[in-house]
């Protein structure tokens, strides 16, 4: 597994959006095989979540992140851990030891969002598009094979209308316009998702 998180001056960076740069660690069974870092110059939504996918990832642990652009990399397949906070050294140890969902490492005023879905989720409400970064605009997203070979757009770019949430797990993602819930997979657990 290959968990990233961008790192500024030993801490989780604030806004995913904007980050500098990301650690890229290799976790086998539970323990740090490697580490790396690597830069993030792209800004623009479609061309971070691009740049990022590439790296190869299957975790991002990271601070704030605008809703469009988590929900492209969710479709892509990249587990999200949102709006985290803390010394990296510190969220990656408790990442691994399954210590992430309490309040520890929640950033502050992003208690709600988190409470919305149930303590330990890592998925932020759709639409939440706070305004975070330089590279938020009104589109974004792609479809599932889209965002991996770097075409964003297509149904998702109009932007979400509702969520999709899984019977199994109760994972929420946003919905994308044009594709019916029940043709998504959950990115969790793989069950057919349902509108919530």
């Amino acid at each position: 597994m290959k968990v990233a998180i961008p790192n500024w001056q030993g801490r989780v960076s604030p806004v995913f959006d904007s980050a500098g740069r990301v650690l890229l660690l290799d976790v086998v069974d539970g323990r740090e095989q490697g580490r790396e870092e690597r830069p993030l110059t792209r800004t623009s939504l479609p061309a971070r979540a691009a740049e990022f996918l590439s790296l190869g990832a299957d975790v991002l642990i990271c601070g704030a992140i605008s809703a469009p652009l988590e929900a492209a990399l969710a479709s892509a397949g990249v587990r999200v851990v949102g709006f985290v906070c803390g010394p990296v050294e510190e969220v990656l140890a408790a990442f691994l030891n399954d210590g992430l969902s309490g309040r520890a490492f929640w950033m502050p005023g992003c208690g709600g969002r988190r409470r919305r879905f149930g303590e330990g989720r890592e998925m932020m409400p759709r639409g939440s598009g706070m305004g975070f970064g330089r590279g938020r605009g009104g589109g974004g997203g792609g479809g599932r094979g889209g965002a991996r070979s770097g075409r964003m757009g297509g149904p998702f770019a109009a932007g979400p209308g509702g969520e999709c949430a899984c019977p199994n797990c109760g994972e929420k993602t946003p919905h994308t316009a044009g594709q019916p819930c029940n043709q998504m997979k959950c990115p969790k657990c793989g069950a057919s998702m349902t509108r919530a």
